[in-house]
């Protein structure tokens, strides 16, 4: 994933894997619309909507949910929910890129983050000619 955030992060000196994720488009991707929720934990949410405005797929980060129902470490879960022949990726600032299989898949990754660390995470709809994904939200580990 050759960013904004690399080349930025190589001007720099430094390897800052916590900025923005910048949105991307390709000719030919499915038409969305994205959304998105910061909770006041630093959780948060980005979702995306087809034309008839039903949510299609959702990208959700959770700082370390724990319990025995979640994995422990910081989460993103990816969920695509309709059988379209379009894909759902998440992306985690942090190195985090997972994709889902199929209608009614829901994928997740867990890595352990510096409590406190703000990263941006976002959903990119996919499908054989190209992705187009949501701005970054912020959220936090």
């Amino acid at each position: 994933m050759v960013t904004i955030l690399t080349r930025a992060a190589a001007a720099a000196g430094a390897a800052d894997s916590t900025g923005p994720l910048a949105p991307k488009a390709a000719a030919g991707v499915p038409d969305v619309t994205f959304g998105s929720r910061p909770d006041p934990s630093g959780d948060g949410t980005v979702w995306a909507k087809d034309r008839s405005g039903e949510v299609v797929a959702e990208a959700h980060w959770q700082s370390d949910p724990g319990g025995d129902t979640y994995p422990k470490g910081d989460t993103l879960y990816v969920s695509d929910y309709l059988a379209d022949g379009i894909g759902a990726r998440g992306e985690a600032s942090v190195g985090i890129r997972i994709s889902t299989g199929g209608a009614g898949d829901r994928v997740h990754r867990t890595k352990d983050v510096a409590e406190g660390t703000r990263l941006y995470i976002n959903l990119c709809m996919t499908n054989s000619t190209g992705a187009v994904c949501s701005p970054g939200l912020a959220v936090h580990a």
